[in-house]
């Protein structure tokens, strides 16, 4: 029969190795993959004329939004960001815009470490070349006219990339869980039909393709934009199809009827269709350059 001390020792080491292996399991490090995206917001005005920026200069710049992997918190929200400006095109005389383009050079993760980045945004000027021909043919002098310069709000959200593969400690915490309610909008999805987009010279639609239930009603609206409602924009439908018992629609607003309510950089939008009180909805993040 054991002694109480016994008794006592045995207990008392089985507990440390009880808590030691606890620590073992929520002490854990997690990879950050090369070309992983981080979204990244500037804090200040950015006007590409004059003497207010010049090549060179860093920007005052943060992480946009957490960075998660697998329910941790890899890079945060705040965190500091180098950036700078790379490239300066000053606007010229003839109409020649002006171009300015942005690099992300690092970041801080959670354990801090000095994570390298690599790419980051640029963002053209307007151009008034054509105006500033046809006033020179027009009136046979030499018609100065400038372009207009490359300017970046504070506030302007870019993508950039980690680069290389990172080992984060993440500490002793579990990974953050989640309540997962995406099955509530499965019965509708749409994606920006980018391609028709492009194809437009001077584009004057945005198009989508909304996959959805014959349960729900194919009058779609827009009625949120960066998580504020709007006055609903209603979707014109081009065309309706069938494939493997879900509805495709075809569908497309002009471009004017958003141009006041999107935002430099990221945009998320909601297309939402009802019936009666109920409203089911989607949202799609797109990168506008204005």
């Amino acid at each position: 029969m054991r002694s109480p001390v016994t008794r006592y020792f045995t207990s008392f080491i089985v507990s440390v190795c009880l808590l030691f292996q606890t620590q073992l399991v929520y002490a854990t490090s997690v990879a950050l993959v090369n070309e992983t995206r981080v979204y990244i917001e500037t804090r200040q005005d950015l006007i590409g004329k004059g003497d207010q920026v010049r090549e060179g200069q860093f920007v005052d710049a943060v992480v946009w939004r957490d960075v998660v992997v697998n329910g941790h918190v890899l890079v945060a929200a705040g965190a500091p960001v180098v950036a700078k400006v790379e490239e300066l095109k000053k606007r010229q005389i003839a109409g020649v815009k002006g171009q300015m383009t942005l690099g992300a050079y690092e970041t801080t993760s959670v354990d801090g470490q000095t994570i390298q980045l690599s790419g980051g945004y640029h963002k053209d000027g307007k151009s008034r070349m054509a105006l500033s021909i046809t006033l020179g043919v027009l009136f046979i002098l030499p018609i100065f006219i400038p372009g207009k310069a490359a300017e970046l709000p504070t506030g302007t959200i870019f993508d950039a990339y980690i680069d290389n593969d990172w080992s984060i400690d993440v500490g002793d915490s579990p990974p953050s869980r989640k309540v997962d309610l995406s099955f509530i909008d499965a019965d509708l999805s749409a994606e920006l039909l980018y391609e028709k987009f492009e194809e437009q010279e001077k584009p004057e639609y945005f198009e989508f393709l909304i996959t959805t239930s014959t349960s729900i009603s194919t009058e779609f609206v827009i009625d949120r934009i960066n998580s504020e409602e709007i006055k609903p924009l209603k979707l014109e439908n081009i065309s309706e199809a069938f494939e493997d018992d879900e509805l495709i629609v075809n569908t497309q607003i002009k471009i004017k009827k958003l141009l006041k309510k999107l935002a430099k950089g990221i945009n998320t939008i909601e297309i939402a269709s009802f019936h009666g009180e109920e409203r089911t909805a989607v949202s799609l993040v797109i990168d506008i350059e204005i």
